[in-house]
């Protein structure tokens, strides 16, 4: 079992023995499990975490929140200009926040010192202009790895005591909703045929950025033999080039995503 879903599961137990899981809270689930489609389980999620006093909310896989990938989900309700602006500068792929929480911060706030002091000048660029926006009170914690990318949520309060009662609340909610978002994504992804070990470790290096030659010297097979593994994962995947095979494999989490 991988170490952030035995996590989450240690943590929906400690919230059912401090009495976190009220009627109240077995609705909301309900609630996410009737819903239909990923857009009807964002609102839910929304109106729940806004009602709770939360002044903006953020939820899901670290990607570009306005070009998630196929088979995966970015909830939000943050600044339409941050998110444009955070998108326009490709930010997921340096965000603070994201790299915390993949770097094995299981829980963190956004002003403590142990958070802040490894961050880079543009990671803190990042944070500064993030707080123009109204974005200053922040809390993430992470979730399971259940998609092919990492995940975490956040939540913001407009004042900086977050009351620890509300958090704890506000995260058991992220949860479920993770898991329901989860399982819808998977289950509107495209099924594609396993790959072989080998194919897979060719398509993982060539995604790497390596050449064919390369591939063959760090595994210790012949060029043909690299360029043969890789054709077969491509015909496996049904891709029509070496490019659509990659993200294939990526999307169906046979191959770790591109860092």
């Amino acid at each position: 079992m991988p170490g952030d879903v035995a996590f989450e599961i240690g943590y929906t137990s400690t919230c059912m023995r401090e009495n976190l899981i009220s009627a109240e809270m077995i609705a909301f689930a309900a609630a996410c499990d009737a819903a239909a489609t990923l857009l009807e389980l964002e609102s839910i999620w929304r109106e729940r975490l806004v009602e709770m006093g939360f002044t903006f909310v953020a939820l899901g896989v670290h990607a570009d929140p306005l070009r998630p990938d196929n088979a995966a989900y970015v909830f939000q309700n943050y600044p339409e200009e941050w998110i444009a602006h955070f998108s326009a500068q490709r930010y997921h792929l340096v965000d603070p926040v994201y790299r915390a929480a993949e770097a094995g911060s299981g829980d963190f706030v956004w002003t403590d010192p142990e958070f802040l002091q490894p961050l880079s000048w543009r990671q803190r660029r990042i944070l500064n202009e993030a707080r123009e926006f109204g974005l200053r009170h922040g809390r993430t914690h992470k979730l399971a790895s259940i998609l092919p990318r990492r995940a975490s949520a956040s939540l913001v309060t407009s004042e900086p005591d977050m009351p620890e009662d509300v958090y704890s609340a506000g995260k058991l909610i992220n949860v479920v909703v993770h898991h329901r978002a989860a399982e819808m994504c998977i289950a509107s992804a495209p099924r594609f045929a396993e790959l072989h070990r080998r194919e897979r470790q060719c398509l993982e290096l060539c995604a790497s950025g390596l050449v064919d030659a390369e591939i063959a010297q760090g595994l210790g097979l012949s060029v043909a033999t690299v360029r043969r593994h890789i054709e077969r994962a491509r015909v496996r995947l049904g891709a029509s080039t070496r490019i659509q095979a990659v993200a294939r494999a990526i999307s169906s989490g046979q191959i770790k995503p591109i860092a």
